[in-house]
């Protein structure tokens, strides 16, 4: 796999997962109430699946584009990540 993909991939995976981190720590510390708002629906599967996506989505592009915007411009740096 090339290089840049693999940083792409990378980065956007570990945004996914500091995104879902926090969306787990929204609800168990239940901030605001949304923890006892999702727990208690009806829906509980439909509401968590939603807040995940979007918190990951969210988080997930966050952090490859400000990998991408840092990412060094010559050969030599880029090889030495």
């Amino acid at each position: 796999m090339p290089k840049l993909i693999r940083f792409v991939i990378v980065n956007t995976l570990a945004g996914v997962l500091i995104g879902w981190i926090v969306a787990a720590a929204v609800v168990y510390f239940n901030i605001n109430g949304f923890g006892d708002l999702i727990l208690g629906s009806s829906s509980r599967i439909a509401a968590i699946f939603i807040l995940l996506v979007s918190f990951g989505s969210t988080f997930g592009f966050a952090v490859m584009a400000t990998a991408v915007m840092l990412m060094p411009v010559d050969k030599d740096e880029f090889d030495k990540l």
